[in-house]
């Protein structure tokens, strides 16, 4: 028998029902986590690739009106030549007009500038170089005298032997009649200064190109008025080529993503105003998306670990605590079935578990509890022939059903030990369910608690949105200031020079007066001299000495306006030397104000870049939170699961406790039987003579009994 059983051993390899579920716990947390990755990984770099398009081309529109306004700026400060009453003047011929601008060209030479220029409808260009040039077949010449502000593009200049590209606007008279434009020439590569502080990632590049696909601008002067198409692209066939051939034609924005010599690069351009310029900027989108989407991977690995480790402790807990009780009955029932007892029920054998084995050794159990009461049949058939002997053997029998008995309470007290065992199990699986049911409140507030944190993350990230709004339209009118402000120290800068010129010019003033008061003394003198000869003439000299006396008077009356124009003269010198010194004052002031402009400037720029990378932050914290939220109302899910799966195995366990608690009740009613059979074999040794009917009762007890 025992061989049997170590062979039943050998056969069932037990994979237990702890082990499984811990399993399957492991997988659904890893199959769960992989697919959140997955998901997570593809819609963050969809989503960063969107975000980054329209960064791209936010910050090429905000380029191309910061050019705008550069040109603007230019095109401004020949306005305020034109406007000059002088230049309106057709009386004054325009050789001389020229020579107003040839001090202010000499001050922005060293900014790119070359020349200025002015002429007529007869198109003769007069330059402050002091060369002219005949400029009225040109199409950028016959734009202007019809009202239009034009930039043209650089080309070789056969005297200057550069490129040279021109900023034109039209010249009109008091009346506002266009008379004539008036010009500026400015190096060709002063254009890439303009975009030579835009930055894009750590590679990217800016570009301003024409219609026609000639660079203009860049930070690469080897590729300058060189073709976009043949020198970068190397082929007009790609998809960024027509694209960009499309975007030339276009006077709208646009933006998109495509490889570049087999990059893929993310790249937008934005019209010019006056020109039809094309601003591109293009950077490689691996620039803007690896680095997040390394640091996603990252974090949903170490929660992938931390669910994984949840996962196994969870499994590892529930299932043991699930086992535990069953392995209870199994070592009791393994007990019965090699010890003796009395049942005809038999078991399916199921799966290849703890249940499973559990069957098998009940239906040992009864096997051998069959074949016990088969055995007895036999021998009572047999008895009723033996009946003589049975005297003889009395005693001994009395002994067996003794040792019988003994062994029926041991089996009862093994029943009440199971019925225990059960009712503390059915005790524990309650209070597992009651720790279920608090953790599921505690994730349902987590997710509460988390779905708040989100929706306040997504109103602060709001906020910053519109802060950096704001920063960027401060940072516009403080552009704006600066630039007031330098027209305004140009402006002070030239009035007080005039101030000084006419506090020159005054000193000759005085020295006029000094030689009126002079001829007016001798206009006077000589009157005196032309009385006395007159007094000399006598009667023939009066009408002299009356002409004498009136230029006397007028001698004195031009002496005495002379002190007067002094005096004038002298006070109003004053005020000039003081209009000087206050002009001086001011245009120091400007200074000071032009300083401190561009240092507020300087700050609002950084603050808004600092704000755009705090938007930036909080729409990665938003993206974390969604992401937790999401990982916590699928752990909400599984809790659930698991306090259905407890309320059930609580509902199973109850009806073995009540199974339970019926075999106990049986096994006391076995209990009392055995007593009162021990009791009647004591009196079996005096009714020895009652032997053969008590026999025949018995056998007619045992064929009862289905075998």
């Amino acid at each position: 028998m025992k061989q049997e059983n170590k062979n039943i051993d050998k056969q069932f390899k037990l994979f237990s029902i702890k082990n499984k579920m811990v399993s399957v716990f492991i997988f659904f947390a890893v199959s769960l986590l992989t697919v959140m990755c997955i998901i997570s990984v593809y819609l963050a770099s969809f989503f960063l690739m969107r975000n980054t398009e329209y960064f791209i081309k936010e910050l090429a529109e905000g380029s191309s009106k910061v050019l705008n306004e550069r040109a603007d700026s230019i095109f401004k400060k020949l306005d305020t030549f034109s406007n000059m009453p002088i230049i309106q003047d057709d009386s004054v011929p325009y050789s001389e007009k020229i020579n107003l601008f040839k001090n202010e060209i000499q001050m922005l030479k060293q900014s790119g500038w070359i020349s200025f220029g002015i002429s007529g409808l007869d198109g003769i260009l007069y330059n402050t170089d002091g060369k002219t040039e005949k400029i009225n077949n040109t199409d950028w010449f016959k734009s202007v005298i019809k009202g239009k502000y034009i930039i043209t593009e650089p080309e070789m200049s056969l005297t200057k032997r550069k490129y040279v590209s021109i900023l034109a606007i039209p010249l009109r008279d008091l009346q506002g009649k266009i008379v004539g434009t008036i010009t500026a020439s400015i190096l060709g590569d002063s254009l890439s200064n303009l975009i030579s502080d835009i930055i894009v990632g750590e590679t990217g590049q800016a570009y301003l190109i024409s219609p026609s696909g000639i660079i203009l601008g860049s930070r690469r002067p080897e590729i300058l008025y060189k073709n976009f198409f043949s020198e970068i692209l190397n082929s007009d066939k790609t998809d960024f080529s027509i694209f960009l051939k499309d975007a030339l034609e276009s006077k709208k924005s646009a933006v998109q993503v495509s490889k570049i010599n087999g990059v893929k690069h993310i790249s937008a351009l934005s019209a010019m105003r006056y020109s039809g310029w094309k601003l591109l900027i293009t950077a490689p989108a691996s620039e803007f998306i690896s680095e997040n989407v390394s640091n996603l991977l990252n974090i949903f690995i170490v929660v992938a670990l931390c669910g994984i480790l949840i996962a196994v402790l969870i499994g590892f807990f529930t299932a043991n605590n699930i086992v535990k009780p069953i392995n209870k009955v199994i070592e009791v029932l393994k007990n019965i079935s090699q010890g003796e007892g009395d049942l005809t029920v038999r078991l399916p054998l199921i799966g290849n578990n703890e249940i499973t084995e559990l069957s098998e050794y009940f239906n040992r159990t009864i096997e051998k509890i069959g074949n016990s009461m088969q055995s007895v049949g036999v021998n009572s058939r047999s008895m009723a022939e033996i009946g003589s002997d049975l005297a003889l053997n009395m005693n001994r029998t009395a002994d067996s059903v003794h040792e019988i008995t003994e062994n029926i309470n041991g089996v009862k007290q093994q029943a009440l030990t199971q019925a225990t065992s059960v009712t503390e199990t059915v005790a524990t699986i309650e209070q597992i369910i009651k720790n279920i049911k608090q953790l599921n409140a505690s994730i349902e507030n987590q997710a509460e608690s988390v779905s708040r944190s989100s929706a306040s993350i997504e109103q602060m990230t709001a906020n910053i949105a519109s802060i950096t709004q704001t920063l960027e339209k401060t940072d516009e009118l403080i552009k704006t200031l600066a630039e007031s402000t330098e027209d305004g120290k140009e402006i002070v800068s030239k009035s007080n020079r005039v101030t000084q010129k006419i506090a020159e010019e005054s000193g000759g003033l005085l020295e006029a007066s000094s030689v009126i008061q002079h001829i007016a003394s001798q206009t006077n003198l000589l009157a005196m001299n032309a009385a006395i000869e007159a007094a000399h003439a006598g009667e023939a000299g009066k009408g002299f000495a009356v002409v004498a006396d009136e230029i006397r008077k007028l001698a004195e009356e031009s002496s005495a306006q002379g002190k007067t124009i002094t005096a004038t003269l002298k006070a109003l010198s004053g005020e000039i030397d003081s209009l000087s010194v206050s002009s001086k004052t001011a245009e120091e002031k400007f200074s000071l104000i032009f300083s401190f402009s561009e240092q507020v400037k300087s700050m609002s720029e950084f603050l808004t870049q600092s704000m755009r990378e705090q938007e930036n932050a909080g729409v990665e914290i938003l993206n974390a939170i969604k992401n937790i939220n999401s990982v916590t109302f699928e752990v909400s899910n599984g809790s659930a699961e698991m306090l259905r799966g407890g309320e059930q195995v609580a509902e199973e366990m109850t009806k073995l406790d009540g199974l339970t608690r019926k075999i106990t009740l049986s096994m006391n009613e076995m209990a009392c039987s055995a007593v009162q059979i021990s009791n009647a074999m004591k009196e079996v040794n005096e009714i020895t003579q009652k032997n053969k009917s008590s026999i025949e009762n018995l056998a007619f007890e045992v064929n009862k009994f289905k075998v």
